[in-house]
């Protein structure tokens, strides 16, 4: 600590204490946060994670890291100082008087793009409150501290320690379940809504209550003066089933509310969102394009492949080739193909029977031409006001438990209290989004259609 002199304690928690401090002989001012080092070998290793994550992550909307060091019992590690404090205190500032829509936009998007980058590493922040989450002097985002923070160890991977804050933690971490990226997604919903009404989504007069809210209980809708899409992504942040909910990747690339968000970004954020999504195509590309470029398509097994009398000893299933036809060119072979048909196959190539395993592996994956004809039955029934149904609404009543946000906080622990169950936060999603770290769901989306139809 030589090196640093201390101006003033800005914080503190379990973690230890949070100062601001100047390095001697200079006007820069960081954060260092005081950690007390536990006395076991694996506590300490633990205590050690947070200044190793953070010296690997480099992102401009996430708080740098520094420098860390250890003394006296303590690890210190150095970050970053925003200035303009941080999104909680900014929102009590604004007392009865909402954000406007650029604002909020602005800033979701910059705290989208830096949980893309920590998602994209397989790292879950586990602590996304709006409390974590900084603004500096000109206004940018960065998101910070780490220290709930934890790496999967693989794209499917699960975490299970209960880890958060109680207004802000998923469903699937109160029903005891493992969690992955999704659980990130739903702190971000609880911060944006936060952003849009200046409260929490869910307050109850008891923590039991706010469970079963969080859980499955209908919210407060969103002020009537934000985009239909502002208030069709908070309804899908919020859904039960994390699998229903958008990636980060989604929300900034191809949901409905994506378009607003690149309106916000800087020319170099799209552009580092550009490069993430296509890095691997261009290289593929060029070397598809080159192996094209040698061989031509329908001869590449003839001119130089093996002979006839080699070609009798070879598996029939080793190479497979396009049927040959009248046309040489690729798009042509195409449009003369037949989609349902190709999965059937001769019975025989050249000389060899093809065995039943060998007709299986060969089967393919065919269009479902019924289902086309299946929904555009059920858009002939449904009717167009059901397109509407978007929310339960629940008025408040005044004793509540509000959290940080909420001056009347009560220190009611239990009691009984009515719960409004919000069946469209149990629906599954209606549009393909993808889920970055899980894999696809798989179920007949066409069949649950049928069923809302027949219900109305």
């Amino acid at each position: 600590m030589d090196q640093y002199s201390l101006v003033k304690v800005i914080g503190g928690g379990s973690f230890g204490r949070a100062l601001l401090v100047q390095r001697v002989n200079h006007e820069e001012k960081y954060v260092i946060k005081e950690i007390r080092l536990p006395k076991t070998e694996s506590a300490m290793r633990k205590s050690r994670r947070e200044a190793v994550l953070l010296s690997k992550i480099k992102h401009p909307n996430i708080v740098a890291f520094v420098d860390s060091f250890e003394a006296d019992g303590h690890l210190y590690i150095v970050m970053e100082f925003c200035s303009g404090g941080d999104l909680l205190q900014r929102i009590q500032q604004q007392k009865n008087e909402l954000f406007s829509e650029n604002m909020i936009l602005k800033w979701f998007a910059q705290m989208c793009l830096a949980t893309k980058y920590i998602h994209y590493k397989r790292v879950l922040h586990r602590d996304l409150k709006s409390k974590n989450i900084f603004l500096t002097d000109e206004g940018i985002v960065k998101v910070g501290d780490f220290g709930s923070a934890c790496t999967l160890n693989s794209a499917k991977a699960y975490a299970q320690t209960y880890v958060g804050t109680p207004y802000y933690v998923s469903p699937e971490i109160w029903d005891n379940k493992p969690y992955n990226n999704k659980s990130d997604v739903w702190s971000l919903g609880c911060v944006l809504y936060e952003l849009c009404t200046l409260q929490h989504p869910f307050q109850a007069q008891s923590w039991k209550s706010l469970i079963l809210k969080v859980c499955r209980g209908a919210y407060a809708p969103l002020p009537s003066q934000f985009p239909y899409e502002l208030h069709y992504l908070i309804k899908q942040m919020f859904k039960i089933n994390p699998r229903d909910r958008p990636s980060v990747h989604t929300i900034l690339n191809s949901h409905r509310i994506s378009r607003l968000l690149h309106k916000h970004l800087t020319p170099e954020s799209k552009e580092l969102l550009k490069e993430r999504a296509c890095c691997w195509k261009k290289e593929k590309g060029e070397e598809v394009a080159r192996l094209l470029g040698q061989k031509s398509l329908l001869t590449s097994s003839t001119n130089e492949g093996p002979s006839c009398a080699e070609s009798n000893s070879i598996d029939p299933t080793s190479r497979k080739r396009w049927t040959v036809g009248s046309c040489n060119t690729v798009l042509g072979v195409l449009g003369n193909a037949d989609i349902i048909s190709s999965g059937s196959m001769a019975d025989t190539e050249g000389s060899h029977p093809i065995s039943e395993e060998i007709k299986e592996r060969r089967e393919r994956k065919q269009w479902d031409k019924d289902q086309a004809e299946r929904v555009l039955s059920v858009l002939e029934k449904v009717q167009l006001c059901s397109a509407f149904e978007t929310y339960t609404i629940h008025r408040h009543g005044s004793d509540y438990l509000g959290g940080p946000l909420n001056s009347d906080q009560g220190d009611n622990v239990d009691g009984p209290e009515e719960i409004i169950t919000d069946n469209s936060r149990l629906e599954s999603r209606s549009d393909d989004d993808d889920t970055d770290f899980e894999e696809d769901c798989q179920y007949d989306w066409i069949n649950e259609l049928e069923k809302m139809v027949d219900d109305h």
